[in-house]
C-alpha cells in the first residue's frame, strides 16, 4: 500500500471540506471570528424579510450558499453565520435573536443537532420554518425538529449502481455494505428499492463503535461474496483512524472490487480508496433548497402538509481512473458517463 497511515491522517480528512474559495454571487464575505457573518446579501427593496443560513465554513457549503443566494438574494436579506465547533447551539440562538429570520437553512448534521438543542431549551417558543441540507440519512419528514423540511444528501443506492454499471464492464449484481446497528433500517430500505432492479444488498453489521480490525474483517467477508462495496456517509465509521487502519487495508488487498462512496474527498488516486462517487451537485442543492423556501414563503411561512424529505434533483459523478484501469475492466464509453475524472 503506497499510502501510509500517517500520510492519510495528515491529508484531506474524509467528509471534511476545504475553506471557502470565494464568495457567491453579489454576497459580501464577512470577517472571521466568533459569530462571524460568513456571507450576506441585500434585497433589492428595503424592509424585506430575512433568512438565516447556519453553516460550517467549507468549500461544499459555499457552493450550496451560491445556489441559495442566486435564487433568493433579490427578494430576501440573506445572512450566513458560522455554526461549527462546540458553540453551534449558541451561534444559532444568537443569530435568531439578532436577525429575527422568517426562515432558516441548516447545513450538516452538527448544525441540525445544535438547532434541535435550541428548540429543546425553549419548548414553548415559536420558531421559524427551517430547511435542512447537507445532512446525512435524512428520510421522510424530520421528526427531531419542529417545523422542518429537508433534502436528502444520500443519492439512492440504485441510482449509484446504475451509474457504476455504465462504467464497469463486469456484472454488478451484489452490493456489500458495512454498517452500524443504528443504520440498519436505512440500509434495509435502500436494499428493498435496489431489489426491484435485481440488485442484491449483502450486509455486514459491526458494533456501534467498531475498531479497525472489525472493519477489515467485515470487508474481507464481503469481498468474497459481492461485486462492489458501498461505503455509507457515516462519520462514526469514517474517522481518520478507521480509514487509515481499517478501510484502506481492507479495500487494497485482493480480491479487488469497485468501491462506491458518497463523498468526493474519498475519491483520490493517491489514496486508492473510493473508485466511484455519486453525490449531489452542491450549487443545485442550494437552488433546490431556495425553491423550498419560496414555497414556504408563498404559504405565509407555514410548512406544506406534505413535508417529506426530497431527493437531490441533480448529481455529479467522480471516478478514480488510475484505480479503475489498474483493477477493473471498463466499458469503451466509460469516461463519457463521468463528470470528473481523477488520474495520477
Amino acid at each position: 500500500m503506497a499510502l501510509t497511515r500517517r500520510h492519510f491522517m495528515l491529508g484531506t480528512p474524509a467528509l471534511a471540506g476545504a475553506a471557502f474559495g470565494c464568495s457567491a454571487g453579489t454576497a459580501e464575505h464577512g470577517a472571521a471570528g466568533k459569530d462571524a457573518v460568513l456571507f450576506s446579501t441585500h434585497a433589492s427593496k428595503p424592509g424585506q424579510k430575512s433568512i438565516l443560513v447556519c453553516m460550517p465554513e467549507t468549500r461544499q457549503t459555499s457552493e450550496v450558499w451560491r445556489g441559495l443566494s442566486d435564487e433568493l438574494s433579490r427578494e430576501f436579506e440573506l445572512v450566513a453565520v458560522r455554526a461549527e465547533g462546540e458553540d453551534v447551539s449558541a451561534s444559532i440562538k444568537r443569530g435568531i435573536e439578532r436577525y429575527r429570520p422568517a426562515g432558516l437553512v441548516l447545513m450538516n448534521n452538527p448544525t441540525v443537532e445544535g438547532y434541535r438543542r435550541v428548540q429543546a431549551e425553549a419548548a414553548t417558543a415559536a420558531f421559524p420554518p427551517s430547511v435542512i441540507v447537507m445532512s446525512s440519512f435524512l428520510e421522510g419528514r424530520p421528526t427531531h425538529l419542529r417545523g422542518a423540511v429537508g433534502i436528502s444528501y444520500e443519492v439512492p443506492l440504485i441510482t449509484v449502481v446504475t451509474n457504476l454499471r455504465k462504467l464497469i464492464a463486469t456484472p454488478i449484481e451484489r452490493i456489500g455494505v458495512v454498517h452500524r446497528p443504528a443504520l440498519a433500517g436505512f440500509v434495509r430500505r435502500q436494499a428493498a428499492l435496489a431489489h426491484r432492479e435485481q440488485t442484491r444488498v449483502i450486509r455486514e453489521e459491526v458494533s456501534q463503535t467498531p475498531n479497525s480490525s472489525e472493519i477489515k474483517r467485515a470487508l474481507r467477508r464481503l469481498k468474497q461474496r459481492v461485486d462492489a462495496i458501498w461505503v455509507l456517509n457515516d462519520d462514526r465509521l469514517l474517522t481518520p483512524r478507521l480509514l487509515a487502519d481499517g478501510w484502506l487495508d481492507g479495500l487494497n488487498e485482493p480480491p479487488w472490487v469497485p468501491t462506491i462512496v458518497g463523498a468526493a474527498s474519498l475519491v483520490s488516486p493517491s489514496q486508492s480508496f473510493g473508485t466511484f462517487a455519486v453525490l449531489p451537485d452542491h450549487t443545485a442543492l442550494g437552488t433546490q433548497a431556495a425553491n423550498l423556501l419560496l414555497d414556504i414563503a408563498d404559504n405565509d411561512w407555514v410548512l406544506p402538509s406534505a413535508g417529506a424529505a426530497q431527493l437531490p434533483l441533480s448529481t455529479t459523478t467522480t471516478v478514480d481512473l488510475t484505480q479503475a484501469k489498474e483493477r477493473f475492466a471498463l466499458r469503451p464509453s466509460a469516461l463519457a458517463q463521468v463528470d470528473k475524472v481523477l488520474e495520477r
